[in-house]
């Protein structure tokens, strides 16, 4: 059972889409992306019953061969039931990882079509994980030798490697980066939506590799001119979900091929030209869900019309992007923001944004970087987002941010502790040793989500004596000199001074009167 290269090219969407998702969820999308892995585990579904249907058909041609000859078909018989039996463990035991994932999740009760809590992060790594009875080992075990004794019953080259690469269980580059295993970045706090789905996607992996086995026993056993006989006609598309104003593909084709003939092929009542070569398309200029359908027909040896029927359907949805700033939903004037903008199921590099208003924006390695105008603080950057999909350069998303100045930074003072710990103060008792120690005050912002430094400028400190008076000394920049040194010398215990008239400056160029800082030595 060879694929065909429009049935690659979906089984890589799907791929592709299940990867986008996980992506989103890294983002905390809405729950409605949850639901789109119920749509993909769908479409996984329907090609396993597909495939799974073909692979019915390739045992009964090798069981009926052997009925009528069992000394030309023993070899090839005996190795097929292996491969049955092989096939049948690992997928009923992806299909017993689903169901008890869905128990974690949902209960005793849990139906895995119908997962209620799609969204729970700790089933899957209960499952696949736990220390006492995770399946996780197991399953890589179990998938590691299925794929070799599949493999080396493959000759041709090109589908060892799809085989190899479908069933592969090495870590993906960025969980190496992360020092991941294949069996934690798969598994670990995933949602269990996700988990089903790619357990699903790991069962349609074992039918194809099943079926690329069984094509070749079957070659062995001569059994090209009853395969024949049986045609089935296929409709593969590009894509079963495209966006709007990007026009619908699929590739129709029946499953065994006349080089010497081309097929008549009917969509709806029109029929489609040769030179499109089975390439239906349609135009999307409205969302929605879509249906065609028509047959298929060629001459069989005996001059004979073989014609089968199909249908097929396809959704059209609006565009959509993500425009994620690292910084919350806001960006702040003057200064570098890095944002991630994103296409789904568009690769990186054939996505394109632009600034309707508010500043500049330019691309930064797999990010952007926006930098608003001051002028514009308290209006809306605006971003436009195009995407070039199926050669076509296709407009996606329009997004607005707020844009707001930089909150007001702190200053502090910096010094490592006995144990070689760096230290932040900002306020209250401090040892003499330290300050005399450090060369001066820094200032920043410091709030969980920024941390961007700023350029002292001058200070002022001063302090007050028992009798009330005070001697107030400048700094030379963000330095103590040489004279608020020795007032600081000549404090003792308990003396309270400040620092204050702190004058800074940020990325942003903009100059600012920070708030003073009160110390006591201790």
């Amino acid at each position: 059972m060879a694929l065909s290269k429009g049935q690659l090219t979906r089984q890589k969407m799907i791929n592709l889409m299940y990867l986008v998702f996980i992506a989103m969820l890294a983002l905390n999308v809405s729950t409605e992306v949850l639901d789109g892995f119920v749509m993909i585990n769908d479409n996984i579904q329907e090609s396993i019953e597909v495939t799974d249907e073909r692979n019915k058909q390739i045992y009964a041609d090798i069981n009926a061969s052997y009925d009528s000859n069992p000394e030309k078909t023993k070899d090839s018989y005996d190795r097929a039931q292996a491969v049955k039996v092989k096939t049948d463990s690992i997928f009923g035991y992806l299909q017993h990882l689903k169901l008890e994932i869905a128990k974690k999740s949902d209960g005793a009760d849990a139906d895995i079509d119908n997962l209620k809590s799609k969204d729970n992060l700790d089933a899957s790594s209960e499952v696949m994980l736990s220390p006492v009875g995770g399946h996780g080992k197991r399953l890589k075990e179990m998938l590691d030798r299925y794929r070799e004794v599949m493999v080396a019953q493959i000759p041709d080259s090109a589908k060892r490697k799809i085989v190899m690469s479908t069933l592969s269980t090495e870590p993906s580059p960025r969980a190496k980066k992360e020092n991941k295993s294949w069996i934690t970045a798969s598994f670990e706090n995933m949602p269990s939506i996700a988990v089903i789905t790619y357990l699903s996607e790991l069962q349609v992996n074992v039918k194809q590799a099943e079926g690329e086995v069984l094509n070749d026993l079957a070659k062995n056993i001569d059994l090209k001119d009853i395969r024949v006989n049986e045609l089935s006609a296929f409709v593969v598309p590009q894509s079963s979900m495209v966006m709007k104003g990007v026009p619908y593909r699929a590739n129709i084709i029946l499953a065994a091929v006349d080089t010497t003939q081309r097929p008549r092929i009917v969509v709806n009542g029109k029929e489609l030209p040769t030179e499109k070569n089975g390439m239906y398309e349609a135009g999307t200029g409205a969302v929605g869900t879509f249906r065609f359908n028509g047959f298929i027909e060629m001459m069989d040896r005996s001059g004979m019309p073989v014609k089968r029927d199909f249908s097929q359907e396809y959704t059209v949805m609006e565009p959509m992007a993500t425009v994620a700033p690292h910084w919350m939903d806001v960006l702040y004037a003057g200064v570098q923001n890095t944002l991630t903008i994103t296409v789904p199921g568009v690769a990186s590099q054939d996505v394109q944004a632009t600034v309707v208003s508010g500043g500049t924006l330019r691309a930064s390695g797999k990010d952007w970087v926006a930098v608003p105008s001051a002028s514009m603080i308290g209006q809306k950057f605006v971003i436009s987002v195009s995407a070039k999909v199926n050669g076509t350069q296709q407009f996606i998303a329009r997004k607005e941010l707020r844009i707001r100045p930089l909150p007001e930074p702190l200053p502090f003072i910096e010094y490592t502790d006995q144990n070689g710990s760096p230290k932040v103060f900002r306020k209250g008792a401090l040892a003499r040793s330290i300050i005399l120690n450090t060369p001066g005050i820094k200032a920043s912002i410091d709030d969980g989500i920024l941390n961007i430094p700023f350029q002292v400028l001058s200070f002022r400190t001063m302090s007050i004596d028992a009798m009330g008076n005070t001697a107030p000394e400048m700094s030379n920049g963000a330095s103590f000199s040489s004279r608020q040194l020795d007032q600081i010398r000549r404090m003792t215990r308990g003396t309270v001074f400040y620092i204050s008239t702190i004058k800074a400056k940020g990325p942003d160029g903009v100059e600012r009167d920070l708030y003073p800082m009160e110390i006591r030595i201790n």
